[in-house]
C-alpha cells in the first residue's frame, strides 16, 4: 500500500511536471509565432519602404529634368522661332507662360499629394506609438484581471 501511494504521488508529480513543461512549451510556441510574425510583417513593410524611397527618389529625379528641359526646350524654341522670323519673342511668351502655370498646377498638386502621404504615414506612426505605449498596461491590467479570479478560488 505503501508503494501505491508512493507511485500515485510520482504519477502525480510527472503529469504537473508534464502540464508546466507543455506550458512553457506552448508560451515559448507562442512566442516563437509571435515572432516570426513580426518579422515577415516588419519585413513586407521594409520592402515596400524601400520601393517607395525609389519611386519617390525617381520622381523627384523627373520632376527636376522636367523643370529644366522645359525651360531649354522653351529657351530653344523662342530662339529657334525668333531667328526664323516665324514670331518674335513677345508673340511665344504667352504660349509659354500658359505651359509654365500648367507645370506650376501640376507640381503644386504634387506638392498637395506628398502633404497627404507625410499625414498619413504620421497618422500611422501615432497609431503605433500608442499601440507600444498601451500594450504593457492593457497586458498588465488583464493579468491582474486574470489574477482575482485565481484569488477567488
Amino acid at each position: 500500500m505503501g508503494m501505491q501511494k508512493y507511485e500515485s504521488k510520482i504519477h502525480l508529480s510527472t503529469a504537473i511536471s508534464d502540464d508546466q513543461n507543455n506550458t512553457v512549451d506552448s508560451k515559448e510556441d507562442a512566442l516563437q509565432t509571435f515572432s516570426k510574425t513580426c518579422s515577415m510583417i516588419y519585413s513586407k513593410i521594409n520592402k515596400k519602404q524601400f520601393e517607395y524611397l525609389q519611386a519617390t527618389a525617381n520622381l523627384q529625379y523627373d520632376m527636376l529634368g522636367s523643370c529644366n528641359s522645359l525651360v531649354k526646350n522653351q529657351v530653344d524654341l523662342i530662339e529657334e522661332y525668333s531667328k526664323n522670323g516665324i514670331v518674335s519673342k513677345e508673340q511665344i511668351i504667352p504660349v509659354i507662360d500658359v505651359a509654365n502655370k500648367i507645370v506650376e498646377s501640376y507640381l503644386n498638386y504634387l506638392s498637395f499629394e506628398y502633404d497627404l502621404v507625410l499625414a498619413r504615414v504620421l497618422f500611422h506612426h501615432k497609431i503605433l506609438t500608442m499601440i507600444k505605449d498601451s500594450s504593457p498596461k492593457l497586458t498588465q491590467l488583464y493579468m491582474e484581471w486574470l489574477k482575482s479570479f485565481k484569488t477567488q478560488k
